[in-house]
């Protein structure tokens, strides 16, 4: 493909294969987001081994923090980048300098008021959250510490996004690998020989974050694309409300599977109680089985936002067919992904479930119908978030927010209606549904949109 006009010099973005591009961009990125879940998962692991199915059940109370802080990261950060993408694409580099500098001072900003927010108020946070009443002072705890994070892991997230775009995916990764090397580490260092408890563990996290965040700062010193200035950091309405166009997308996707997040941890607590297993006991069943889903999860978000400079590039420089071709590549990636994690699923699960401790009642018996119900269509689960994603990339953001709300509204009415019907059985049931018609919904509306680009 001869180089555009809109692509001065050729850049290997818009004129070197998909494929390869792909594996330049993506896998760096899928590798970088495998690793980042894994803060979550080493600490599963670790507390259950340590501490037990009350540990497992505090992180899934303190999971929603998580969701509620990728909501605000990804307003700012994937606006940010997706401009930058954009106007880089288009030559025009001093605003795309413009809008990583805003994206990164929105970035701390928002981090370090929401961590006063949840330090002031953690006690309502941890009954909102879901928690039993063995649960609460084992959550509280963890969310407590790991609050005092939340600027740097915000920074990390978003900075290391700007950092792929800038054409550095290995060092984004390397950002990454430092920070979850450190909280394996110390996970072990705090909990076994000193014996600190869930504190423990969510203080190695914290400052696995605090390594990260400061490499990723180190980078922006010598930023490819050209200098990061101070007026580049100083924040503009304008720039704003075009960050915040195209990054609501991506912050309602995350919003919306936060009101899920606490709609699913009040229907485990009261079902679950209800039933033979135990509210604490589904809980943190749950949990562990949402962690190992998380690391298949990672890597189809890994393959699509390494595919987003691609695609914003192209569909800056109007290569619509290639925008096309990297869409339909992450698909196939997403659909084989999920493949495998059914057959783990389906094959593994006892040998998942010892790998974060055991429990008492119920536990174990929750966790395999958990894995074979609520999972049964995750094969399908890459679709909603991929669609979101090109949208994103070729500047249509309601038709994202569409998407990006799909499973997750479903999944809520779902969770409220069924479990009225079958008990805990309609928790389960709810898992697959929503996912069919997540699928159904992107599906629909990419097709619609493809169909435009001419």
């Amino acid at each position: 493909m001869k180089p555009t006009e809109s692509t001065p010099g050729g850049n290997p973005l818009g004129t070197e294969p998909i494929g390869r591009l792909l594996l330049r961009f993506a896998v760096p990125t899928i590798i970088s987001t495998l690793v980042g879940s894994l803060y979550n998962v080493v600490d599963q692991i670790f507390i259950g081994q340590r501490i037990g199915y009350l540990g497992n059940a505090a992180t899934t109370v303190a999971y929603p923090l998580t969701i509620l802080a990728g909501a605000l990261t990804l307003l700012f950060s994937n606006g940010s980048t997706v401009n930058f993408n954009v106007l880089n694409g288009a030559g025009k580099k001093d605003e795309a300098l413009s809008f990583a500098g805003n994206g990164l001072a929105l970035l701390v900003l928002q981090g370090a008021v929401l961590a006063l927010v949840v330090g002031c108020f953690t006690p309502w946070f941890t009954a909102l959250f879901g928690a039993t009443e063995q649960v609460f002072p084992y959550a509280l705890r963890y969310l407590r510490i790991v609050a005092v994070g939340l600027p740097f892991l915000a920074l990390t997230s978003g900075g290391t996004l700007l950092v792929r775009s800038d054409g550095s995916p290995r060092y984004a990764l390397v950002c990454s690998l430092a920070g979850v090397g450190l909280n394996f580490v110390l996970d072990w260092l705090f909990l076994f020989p000193l014996d600190m408890g869930i504190g423990g563990a969510a203080l190695a996290t914290v400052l696995g974050q605090i390594l990260s965040a400061a490499m990723v700062l180190g980078y922006l010193r010598r930023f490819r694309t050209g200098k990061l200035l101070a007026a580049h950091l100083r924040v503009r309405a304008g720039r704003l409300r075009q960050i915040v166009s195209i990054g609501t997308a991506a912050s309602l996707n995350q919003a919306a599977m936060l009101l899920m997040n606490l709609v699913l941890n009040a229907s485990l607590r009261h079902y679950g109680e209800l039933s033979v297993y135990g509210g604490s006991e589904a809980l943190a069943a749950a949990g562990v089985v949402t962690k190992v889903n998380f690391l298949f999860y990672s890597t189809i978000i890994g393959c699509s936002i390494g595919g987003g400079p691609i695609m914003g590039f192209n569909y800056g420089a109007r290569q619509y067919g290639r925008v096309k071709e990297t869409y339909y590549r992450t698909l196939c990636y997403s659909l084989a992904v999920g493949a495998v994690e059914t057959l783990c699923f389906r094959l593994f699960p006892g040998q998942i479930l010892r790998l974060f401790g055991s429990g008492a009642g119920g536990y174990e018996s929750f966790a395999l119908r958990y894995m074979q119900v609520f999972m049964l269509l995750v094969i399908l689960a890459g679709l909603p978030p991929i669609s979101m994603n090109v949208m994103s990339s070729i500047k249509k953001p309601v038709k994202g927010v569409i998407i990006s709300l799909s499973k997750q509204l479903a999944l809520i009415v779902l969770l409220l209606a069924l479990p009225r019907l079958f008990g805990v059985d309609g928790v389960l049931y709810a898992g697959p549904a929503a996912d069919l018609l997540a699928a159904v919904c992107s599906i629909l509306v990419v097709r619609r949109e493809f169909r435009l680009l001419a």
